[in-house]
């Protein structure tokens, strides 16, 4: 009886550190739904590339000038779906564990998740006005994993290995530009798919959280 006790206490102090020190609100099934609406996105984007009927070069910049309206609106509709479908996950998952979602390691998370690619961002639209239009998607995987790797030392810390899968397809595309879209693809679309369903099933079932 005295051991039952012993655990519980035990159990309950490390409860309360883990409230205190990390942001535990994060959802498999957030992570998944972004997987997909990123190769919808993906396979959006290929329609409107695939529908210039004269591409000489798939990155020479009068073809980008032409759709790019239509690349930025898919790009923006997706990046709204994704964070719209984090919040929503995660305010679930906080009210439902009793957690508060706006405490300090949920500020700590989202500020380093979001510092280095909100940078990676504004480094985007630098290339795409200089015209560098073959770099942004793996400067985009490279800046995405970063921001990964910078904000799983405040949440889970198997968020740190989506990162790297991450930073290893953006070298991956650095090498060869030609399959940005299919590598942008398989980096923000199936790695996260692939990671939802590990969390999913190996960390929230298993932990009951």
């Amino acid at each position: 009886m005295k051991d039952n006790e012993a655990f519980e206490a035990v159990r309950e102090i490390r409860v309360m550190m883990e409230k205190s020190s990390r942001f535990l609100s994060f959802s498999g099934t957030s992570a998944t739904l972004i997987g997909a609406y990123a190769l919808a996105g993906a396979f959006v984007g290929h329609s409107i590339i695939s529908s210039v009927r004269y591409v000489p070069d798939v990155y020479s910049v009068p073809m980008w000038i032409g759709i790019l309206p239509d690349i930025a609106l898919v790009a923006a509709i997706v990046f709204v779906l994704s964070l719209s479908t984090i919040l929503f996950f995660s305010f679930r998952k906080a009210k439902k564990m009793n957690y508060s979602f706006s405490s300090g390691p949920a500020y700590r998370t989202f500020l380093n998740f979001f510092l280095p690619l909100t940078v990676g961002g504004i480094f985007s639209v630098a290339l795409l006005v200089a015209g560098n239009i073959g770099v942004i998607a793996p400067v985009m995987l490279l800046f995405y994993g970063l921001s990964l790797i910078n904000a799983s030392k405040y949440t889970y810390g198997s968020i740190f290995w989506l990162g790297c899968g991450e930073l290893v397809l953006g070298l991956i595309c650095a090498f060869f530009p030609g399959r940005g879209l299919l590598l942008w693809a398989m980096g923000f679309g199936i790695l996260h798919i692939i990671y939802g369903i590990y969390f999913y099933f190996c960390v929230e079932r298993h932990s009951g959280k």
